[in-house]
């Protein structure tokens, strides 16, 4: 709570406990109302998320940790009655239903967002290319690529070369938004396009693409 200024203008919010931990529920609920009255002070009310984290039987009884889950949607849940406010059951150990959860998140949050998304899957089926939307973590949102799933998480090559041209935007280019293109001497090419710090686009092309295609693309 040193920097409150860092949480200003938050859409967002996502509280998570360790339901492994149960001594520490009142600690975490005593940091959460000071989260809370900070945006109270700013006028502001963003969505809440509250993950009850660790929701796995590894090295825990499974009676315990039903118990410590009771225990702390009782102790949270009236706290945060007065925000739009939604609980998840979240683990390590499940990184599929991680990934769809901070998708649904992501896209539920920002109805801009949403309505591009829908756009998208509407036409991305007609246009020639292969082509991958997700945010900046890597998060598939969208695509037209089989063998991909939306709600997964692309594999580590491409995530790694997503985080190191967001880093060149932010610190080189210092703009909201940028594209990043190469091109092989067969004529393959591949563009990364970073749109408001949060999502990413990737197209992958085989060759030129018809006029049609480039329409829907733009």
């Amino acid at each position: 709570m040193d920097r409150p200024d860092i949480f200003k203008g938050t859409d967002v919010l996502i509280c998570i406990i360790d339901l492994h931990d149960p001594n520490n529920f009142d600690q975490a609920k005593e940091y959460f109302e000071g989260l809370l009255d900070i945006h109270r002070k700013n006028n502001e009310k963003p969505k809440i998320f509250l993950f009850l984290h660790k929701y796995d039987t590894e090295n825990f009884q499974k009676e315990m940790l039903d118990t410590n889950v009771k225990s702390a949607k009782e102790l949270f849940s009236e706290m945060f009655k007065d925000y739009e406010f939604e609980l998840k059951l979240t683990s390590i150990y499940q990184q599929d239903e991680l990934a769809k959860i901070f998708r649904d998140i992501l896209i539920s949050s920002y109805k801009d967002l949403k309505k591009s998304v829908e756009k998208a899957e509407s036409q991305l089926e007609e246009i020639k290319a292969k082509i991958i939307i997700s945010d900046v973590s890597g998060n598939v949102l969208v695509h037209n690529v089989q063998g991909v799933s939306s709600g997964l998480t692309l594999r580590g090559d491409l995530r790694d070369f997503i985080d190191a041209c967001n880093t060149v935007r932010e610190n080189i280019f210092m703009s909201d938004s940028c594209r990043f293109t190469g091109q092989s001497e067969d004529g393959k090419g591949i563009e990364l396009h970073i749109f408001k710090y949060i999502i990413s686009v990737f197209v992958m092309k085989s060759g030129e693409l018809e006029r049609e295609s480039l329409d829907k693309l733009n």
